[in-house]
């Protein structure tokens, strides 16, 4: 049974992984959260169905019965982030216009600190919603460990577009910088997502003090 969890939780990521930068268009987005909730949700939710059913069939047999209650909050865990992703993919088509905007709406600031985002002139008018969904992943979870785990008291974000016709999206915060018990926080998932665009990821600490994470992504794959 937990086999099954782990071949679909390997589904799903291949399955994104694969799909690439599909269109634009809104109508692919809602089809792949359809392709999502259906194939990997519902199956998902029979899953815990039928850990409910085996753990009342034994309960009070231990240690089975004990393990049936981790695996059923795994499995929901599992859920909790499909949802997410489902929610997302159907929620986040307004991002393609006016990204920077759409980062202040999404960002989350703490109580007496401050968030800023620039976008340059030269920053696309619009990206695709592929593009949108992963930027904005990449974005939050900087923006989190920064709060979180480097004691930032100010973060800036800024979208520009480089020389070499690179988009960049570049995070500063003045925290503590990395350090060696932080640097696995979500690192890997941001590394990922950049490839996924076809872009590079570095997070590296300031010199004077904090940390700089900066993406860059061929423009053209950002239409």
């Amino acid at each position: 049974m937990a086999l099954g969890i782990s071949e679909l939780v390997d589904d799903l990521s291949n399955g994104m992984v694969a799909l690439g930068p599909p269109s634009s268009t809104e109508e692919l987005q809602l089809h792949f959260a359809r392709e999502v909730h259906d194939e990997v949700a519902q199956p998902l939710i029979n899953l815990i169905l039928q850990i409910r059913a085996l753990r009342a069939a034994h309960q009070g047999e231990e240690p089975f019965g004990g393990e049936l209650a981790v695996l059923e909050d795994s499995v929901r865990q599992v859920l909790r982030r499909t949802r997410g992703m489902i929610v997302d993919l159907r929620d986040r088509a307004d991002m393609r216009l006016r990204f920077a905007e759409a980062l202040v709406r999404e960002l989350p600031t703490p109580a007496g600190r401050n968030l800023r985002v620039q976008a340059s002139s030269r920053w696309p008018a619009e990206i695709n919603g592929w593009a949108a969904f992963n930027l904005l992943r990449i974005v939050q979870q900087a923006v989190v460990n920064a709060w979180r785990h480097g004691q930032a008291r100010a973060i800036e974000v800024m979208l520009d577009l480089g020389l070499a016709d690179d988009a960049i999206v570049v995070v500063l915060d003045d925290g503590i910088g990395l350090q060696d018990s932080t640097r696995g926080f979500g690192m890997i998932g941001m590394e990922e997502r950049a490839v996924i665009l076809g872009g590079t990821f570095t997070a590296q600490t300031r010199g004077t003090g904090g940390t700089r994470v900066e993406v860059r992504i061929p423009v053209a794959h950002l239409a």
